[in-house]
C-alpha cells in the first residue's frame, strides 16, 4: 500500500518520466492556452504584486543557497545562490521602476522585457555554468556532504579530503564577473535605451530576447542528465530539475507575449514564481531528509565517537538553518499562495468549459502545494517541539461526524456509488485538542479513501478499560508487510498525491495525547487494512501540551 517517496518506479528512466516528461504535459497545455493574448489580461498593479512575490522568493532562495554553500562547503550551491541574488536585485529594480512609471505605457513596453531578459539571462546562465561545471566544482569532493555518506570507507575518504583546500576554477570566476557586468549593464541601461528588436509586433516570436535564456535553461537541463545529477539521493537536486522544466516553459510562453500584461506575460510570471517555489520545497525537503539520514548514520557509527560528535554539531547547525528558513517560509510563503488561488478562481469564471478544466488543474495543484507547505511546517514544529496542544472536553462523536461530512463534500461521495462510509454515532466525551484530533481522523480517513477503489470504509469509536479506541477499516489493497513497521515514519508513501508526512504527523499528535496508533492488514480472508488509535479517558481540566517528534 505504501512505498518510499523517493524510490524509483520506472527503473533508470524514473527521473526522466516523473520529473521531466510528466510535468511537461500540463505545462504544454498551459503553453497552448497562453497563445490567446486575451484569455487573461491583467494590469500594472497585478504585475507589481506578482513580481514583488518573485523578488521575495528569489531573496529567500539566495539566502538559503548561500547558507547551504557555507555550511556544506558546496561550491555548486554558491554559484546558484549568486544567480538568485543578482536576479533578485534586477527584479527589485524591475519592480520599483515599473511601479514608479506605471502610467508610462510606452516606456514599460520596452523596459519590462529588457529587465526581464537581464534577470532571466543571468539566472539561466548561472544554472548552465554551475551544472555544466559540476564535475569541476566537486572534483575532489567537498569537505561536508548534503547527505551523510552511507559507508565507513566514504567517511574516511571525506576525512582525507578535509585536509585539502580547493579553489573555484579561474575560468568560472571570470565567466561570473563578465556575466554579472553584462546583465547589470543591460538592466540599468534599460532605463534610457530601447534595444533593437526587444519587442517585435509583426512576428510570431514577439520577444526574441527570451530565446537565449531558453537555450541556456535547455543547456542546464542537458548537462543535468549528462552529469547524472538525477542519481543523487538528495531531493535537493529533484527540486532543481523541477524548477528547470518550469523555467523552460516559462521562457517559451514569454517569447510570444505580444504586449505587457497579456496572457503569455502573466502566465510566464506565474510560472517563474512556481519554479522558485518548487526550488524552495526541494530545499526544505532536503533539510528534513538531511537530518533524517544524519540521525541514521550517527546510530551506526559507534566506533567513531569523534565523528559522531562532529556530525551532531552539524546536525544542530542544520536544524537551526532549517528552523530559520521555515520561520521565514511560514510568514512569507503561505500568504502569497492565496492571491494565486484567488486569481485562478477569478479566471475560472471567465473561460469556457474546456479551458475551465485546465484552470482546475492549476487550482488543484496550488492547493496541493499549500498542503505540502503546511505539512513541512508542522513536521518542523514537531521536531523543534514548538507545536502545542490545547486540550478541552468535547464529544468525540461530533468530531467524527463533522469530519465525515467535510470529506463527503470535498471528495464528492454523492457521485461515487462504489465506496460507502459507515459510522454508527456514539457519544464519548474526552479531553483532547479538538483541532489536532480532527486532523488525525481526517488523515486516516483520507488514507483509506486513497487506496480503496470500491467497497466500504467503516469508522468505529468505543470506550473500553478507561480508553477510547477509534478504528478506520477499509477494503482497499492492504499494506505491504515489508513497510508495515515503518508505516508511520516520514516520507513513506507510494501515492503520487501524497507527501509521506501525514501518518507521521498523526502519530506525533496521538502520542502527545499519551495515546498509541497502529495499523494492521485485515484477517480472515478480508481485503484492506485497519488503522487504530487509542486515547486515555481523562477528567483533567483544560491544559496545554507540547507535541514532540516521534522517534
Amino acid at each position: 500500500m505504501h512505498n518510499s517517496l523517493f524510490n524509483p518506479q520506472f527503473g533508470k528512466y524514473d527521473t526522466l518520466i516523473k520529473y521531466t516528461l510528466v510535468p511537461s504535459i500540463p505545462l504544454s497545455i498551459i503553453a497552448i492556452l497562453s497563445f490567446n493574448p486575451y484569455t487573461w489580461m491583467s494590469s500594472e498593479i497585478h504585475h507589481f504584486y506578482i513580481e514583488l512575490f518573485a523578488v521575495l522568493l528569489a531573496g529567500i532562495l539566495s539566502f538559503y543557497y548561500i547558507a547551504r554553500a557555507y555550511t556544506l562547503n558546496d561550491k555548486f550551491s554558491l554559484f546558484i545562490g549568486i544567480g538568485f541574488l543578482v536576479n533578485a536585485l534586477i527584479d527589485l529594480l524591475h519592480v520599483v521602476v515599473s511601479y514608479t512609471f506605471m502610467d508610462e505605457f510606452l516606456f514599460l513596453k520596452y523596459f519590462i522585457p529588457q529587465t526581464w531578459f537581464a534577470g532571466r539571462m543571468f539566472l539561466s546562465a548561472m544554472f548552465a555554468i554551475a551544472i555544466a561545471a559540476y564535475p569541476a566544482l566537486t572534483a575532489s569532493g567537498s569537505s561536508k556532504r548534503s547527505i551523510p555518506p552511507s559507508s565507513m570507507q566514504e567517511r574516511n575518504n571525506n576525512n582525507n579530503n578535509n585536509t585539502k583546500k580547493h579553489k573555484i576554477p579561474k575560468l568560472l570566476v571570470a565567466s561570473l564577473v563578465i556575466l554579472t557586468s553584462v546583465c547589470a549593464y543591460v538592466a540599468i541601461s534599460s532605463l534610457f535605451i530601447v534595444f533593437p528588436g526587444s519587442v517585435i509586433d509583426d512576428f510570431p516570436i514577439h520577444r526574441p530576447y527570451e530565446l537565449p535564456g531558453l537555450v541556456l535553461f535547455l543547456v542546464a537541463l542537458f548537462y543535468f542528465y549528462k552529469n547524472q545529477l538525477y542519481k543523487k539521493s538528495d531531493v535537493f537536486y529533484k527540486g532543481i530539475l523541477g524548477a528547470l522544466v518550469i523555467d523552460i516553459f516559462g521562457q517559451i510562453i514569454m517569447s510570444y507575449s505580444a504586449t505587457s500584461f497579456d496572457t503569455a506575460h502573466n502566465v510566464a510570471h506565474v510560472l517563474k514564481d512556481a519554479a522558485y517555489f518548487v526550488n524552495i520545497i526541494g530545499l526544505a525537503l532536503s533539510s528534513i531528509q538531511y537530518n533524517e539520514k544524519l540521525r541514521e548514520a550517527n546510530r551506526n557509527l559507534i566506533e567513531r565517537e569523534e565523528i559522531i560528535r562532529s556530525q551532531l554539531e552539524k546536525l544542530k547547525e542544520s536544524d537551526n538553518m532549517k528552523n530559520e528558513f521555515i520561520n521565514i517560509a511560514a510568514h512569507e510563503l503561505r500568504t502569497p499562495i492565496q492571491p494565486i488561488l484567488g486569481l485562478s478562481e477569478f479566471i475560472r469564471h471567465k473561460v469556457n468549459d474546456k479551458e475551465r478544466e485546465y484552470v482546475d488543474v492549476i487550482i488543484r495543484n496550488a492547493k496541493r502545494l499549500k498542503r505540502l507547505t503546511e505539512n513541512i511546517l508542522d513536521v518542523t514544529k514537531i521536531e523543534s517541539q514548538s507545536l502545542k496542544l490545547n486540550k478541552e472536553r468535547f464529544n468525540l462523536n461530533d468530531v467524527i461526524t463533522n469530519t465525515i461530512d467535510d470529506i463527503i463534500i470535498n471528495k464528492g461521495f454523492f457521485k461515487n456509488t462504489n465506496i460507502k462510509l459507515l459510522y454508527e454515532p456514539k457519544d464519548i466525551f474526552i479531553e483532547a485538542d479538538m483541532q489536532q484530533l480532527t486532523r488525525v481522523i481526517s488523515s486516516l480517513l483520507n488514507n483509506a479513501i486513497k487506496f480503496t477503489k470500491e467497497g466500504t470504509i467503516s469508522i468505529i469509536a468505543e470506550n473500553k478499560d478507561s480508553q477510547v479506541f477509534v478504528s478506520v477499516k477499509d477494503t482497499g489493497s492492504g499494506i505491504d508487510p515489508e513497510i508495515l513497521p515503518k508505516l508511520f515514519s516520514k516520507f513513506v508513501s507510494k501515492s503520487f498525491e501524497g507527501t509521506g508526512l501525514g501518518l507521521f504527523i498523526a502519530k506525533s499528535i496521538v502520542e502527545a495525547h499519551d495515546g498509541k496508533v497502529w495499523a494492521e492488514n485485515n484477517h480472515n480472508g478480508k481485503k484492506g487494512a485497519t488503522f487504530i488509535f487509542s486515547l486515555p479517558l481523562s477528567n483533567n481540566s483544560t491544559t496545554t501540551t507540547t507535541i514532540k517528534s516521534s522517534k
